[in-house]
């Protein structure tokens, strides 16, 4: 089982006590396209915190791919996660003054990989996602869409295990959208990647294989989507 929670709990103490997660439990296996469904304040965003170590929890236990997730170093967390976990954002968080190839190599920089390697790779990205042309315009050059895919890019370059979505398509217009939700599909069939999709969107979630349902920090109905795999909306060249 490559990610196991087991009655994981977490409170944040600002004044007043506030009981986000209430006794998570939930298993995914490797290969698997799930998304994590609930409206705001549900508790999807802490549990995708806890998924990314980027936040810990009070009780219970986060085993991921068998290894026992509890009190890590700053420095042991950022290993982790820059072993095993790619980060997608709504809000895509590139470096407004490095060019989208800059921005895509950023994650080799920080594993001490050669400059020129960097690049190689980089461009072999971009141009997978189709923005080769594109790699030396700056964010404010590109369209919503066209950064997600810089940030899609940024997040495979280090060939991570899981990707970890959070809202990626929360800033675009609904055609952009099926665009990205494809794109995450075909990789999750051409790579076998692990990817979680967090969402307050059905038509979104719809287009996972799984999706798990959190209410007020409980999960509650899980669906299995497992006709998804074929999309109606065809591929649209947007993988090469």
């Amino acid at each position: 089982m490559l990610i196991e929670l087991k009655d994981i709990n977490k409170t944040y103490n600002n004044g007043q006590p506030l009981h986000v997660l209430k006794g998570i439990n939930l298993e995914i296996e490797r290969g698997e396209f799930v998304s994590i469904m609930g409206s705001s304040g549900s508790g999807k965003s802490t549990l995708l915190n806890i998924l990314g170590i980027l936040d810990n929890y009070d009780t219970g236990e986060y085993r991921l791919d068998g290894k026992l997730i509890k009190g890590l170093s700053e420095k042991q967390a950022a290993e982790y996660r820059n072993r095993m976990i790619g980060f997608i954002f709504q809000s895509y968080n590139l470096i407004g003054f490095k060019t989208a190839l800059e921005n895509v190599e950023l994650p080799l920089f920080y594993q001490g990989i050669s400059r020129k390697k960097r690049e190689v790779m980089a461009m072999e990205y971009l141009d997978r996602l189709g923005l080769k042309d594109w790699s030396s315009h700056f964010p404010n050059e590109m369209s919503g869409g066209q950064k997600q895919r810089v940030a899609i890019a940024r997040a495979l370059i280090t060939r991570p295990e899981i990707i970890l979505a959070d809202e990626p398509t929360g800033a675009l217009d609904s055609r952009t959208s099926v665009e990205i939700m494809q794109l995450l599909k075909e990789l999750n069939r051409t790579d076998n990647m692990t990817i979680i999709v967090v969402t307050h969107e059905s038509g979104v979630a719809n287009e996972t294989n799984k999706i798990i349902h959190i209410k007020d920090g409980i999960i509650g109905e899980i669906e299995m989507n497992q006709g998804h795999n074929a999309s109606p909306f065809g591929t649209g060249g947007i993988m090469k």
